[in-house]
């Protein structure tokens, strides 16, 4: 669905923009008959509400007006159960099933795909024609699973993005999936050519110097650390180091010398899963001098360990740099994540899964090993970035949405836009009836001349229609009017992570994958 290059001939066999066609029905059967599955679980309502119909659409609706220079992909994942879970009541929503979402625009028009990740574990639940794995967040069913099935689901709806010409879909339980760019038909499990062997973080950052991708494992108490090389896609270094609890480590921060991991109490217990108990616990005795600040020199791998104390958790990060001696870390702060380990035999709601989570700054002085904490801002939030040209060097703005008001049908009410040389946080709500906003990604304009230079993307849910939008702001200019909304036919239920591709790789990518067929 990649749309023609505006210099030089189109890709072989391009998918042009047709004209508009009538939108598929805003509530497809499934979604509707999902509303019984267990009413009072959030996350299977509103925002969060499956919808199950692959689909595409050209020459989308826009109010405002597409920038000419942002020509790409945004693709997004979401996590969408395709079949009833076992246990409705316990189901939770890092649970659903991947299904990639990819809005392709240029010339300032848009085309939009949707495809279900076809993990192994899936094709097996389709041909059953049910689900038959039970919960791991909350617990669940140990009922053994039917002949054949694999041994574990990869549920594929965490992350997605392109690397060495591949679309990668992560899940911080398996490997890692690939897609064709632009048709999204699933190839199957990707390793990085064996540099890889059970599993990877959803969340990588990619070397503004190099290009190479930066990324770790977390099994148990033992963490991977590794980098990819962008040319080739295989690692071309690894390193192993023991945190000694099985800490949920989702997200990791890297500054020019540092890769940086906090031990907090929220842990991943596949034990507790075995036993149908929930799997993320939080355990404060574990940690009995509370969180710590992991550094591991990129370099030369030693390890050091920080105590900041207290018992909380981070959710993800901003960035991280190095400042006068110092390791900067911003990132967000929640104050529990999981059920606690003294109660797990009644599992938390959604908010107190997810109460409020603010953002901080931590420093660590390099010379004494201190580490410091502070609150920045204030508003509560989720889901930041930045302009990631900027990943570890010092950088001024981040992004995030906004869970201000802890609503019974939502989890996001706005976009925000935080300036850490005046310390002041931008706030913005959704026109008319759009809320629940997604994780912004930035997009630099042509030739950008500042660090705010460029476009915010957020996917939105409209809840009049049901609906999904795109909505595109100006990242200088946060309270101006968006300066497009795409309509999008059907609904992208709330999902985790996604990323930008510029047209540059998006047609190497397909091109690539062209020739290999």
């Amino acid at each position: 669905m990649t749309l023609p290059s505006r210099q030089g001939p189109s890709l072989p066999d391009p998918m042009t923009i047709a004209p508009r066609t009538t939108p598929p029905p805003a509530t497809p059967q499934l979604a509707q008959d999902a509303a019984a599955w267990a009413p009072g679980n959030k996350f299977l309502h509103g925002p969060f509400t499956p919808w199950t119909e692959e689909s595409g659409a050209y020459d989308l609706e826009v109010d405002g007006q597409i920038p000419d220079d942002l020509a790409g992909a945004l693709f997004r994942i979401s996590s969408n159960p395709r079949f009833q879970p076992r246990e409705p009541d316990r189901y939770h929503w890092w649970e659903g099933d991947g299904m990639v979402c990819g809005i392709y625009l240029r010339d300032g028009r848009a085309a939009y795909r949707t495809r279900w990740v076809m993990t192994d574990s899936m094709k097996f639940e389709v041909d059953q024609g049910e689900a038959v794995y039970g919960g791991f967040a909350n617990g669940g069913s140990t009922a053994p699973l039917p002949p054949g099935a694999p041994p574990a689901k990869n549920v594929a709806n965490t992350n997605v993005g392109i690397f060495d010409d591949h679309l990668l879909v992560y899940f911080e339980g398996g490997l890692p999936y690939s897609m064709h760019p632009e048709r999204l038909e699933t190839y199957g499990t990707y390793d990085f050519h064996g540099g890889i062997d059970v599993l990877c973080t959803a969340h990588y950052k990619i070397d503004p110097d190099s290009g190479d991708m930066l990324f770790f494992a977390a099994t148990g108490p033992t963490i991977t650390w590794y980098r990819a090389d962008v040319k080739t896609g295989h690692v071309v270094d690894s390193h192993s180091f023991d945190i000694k609890v099985p800490v949920l480590m989702h997200d990791f921060a890297v500054s020019d010398n540092y890769a940086i991991f906090f031990v907090t109490p929220a842990q991943f217990r596949l034990d507790h899963i075995m036993r149908g108990e929930p799997g993320v616990v939080w355990d404060e005795a574990s940690l009995p001098h509370g969180v710590q600040i992991v550094l591991m020199n990129r370099q030369t791998h030693a390890v050091s360990w920080h105590e900041v104390g207290g018992h909380w958790a981070n959710t993800h990060f901003y960035n991280a740099y190095e400042e006068d001696g110092q390791v900067v870390i911003d990132g967000h702060r929640i104050t529990r994540l999981g059920t606690p380990a003294d109660r797990l035999e009644v599992p938390v709601t959604s908010h107190s899964w997810f109460p409020p989570s603010v953002p901080h700054r931590w420093r660590v002085d390099l010379a004494s090993g201190r580490a410091t904490e502070e609150l920045v801002g204030g508003v509560a939030g989720e889901f930041p970035r930045i302009n990631d040209a900027f990943t570890g060097r010092h950088h001024r703005y981040g992004y995030f949405v906004t869970t201000r008001y802890l609503a019974d049908d939502t989890m996001s009410d706005g976009l925000a836009k935080h300036d850490a040389l005046r310390d002041s946080t931008t706030v913005v709500e959704g026109p008319d009836h759009l809320t629940n906003p997604g994780e912004p990604v930035f997009v630099a304009r042509e030739n950008a001349v500042a660090e705010d230079d460029g476009y915010l993307l957020t996917l939105w849910w409209n809840r009049e229609t049901g609906l999904s939008e795109l909505l595109i702001h100006d990242a200088a200019d946060l309270r101006r009017t968006p300066l497009a909304r795409v309509k999008l036919p059907s609904r992208v239920p709330f999902g985790f992570h996604g990323n930008w591709a510029d047209h540059t790789t998006l047609d190497q990518a397909v091109a690539a994958h062209s020739d290999a067929n």
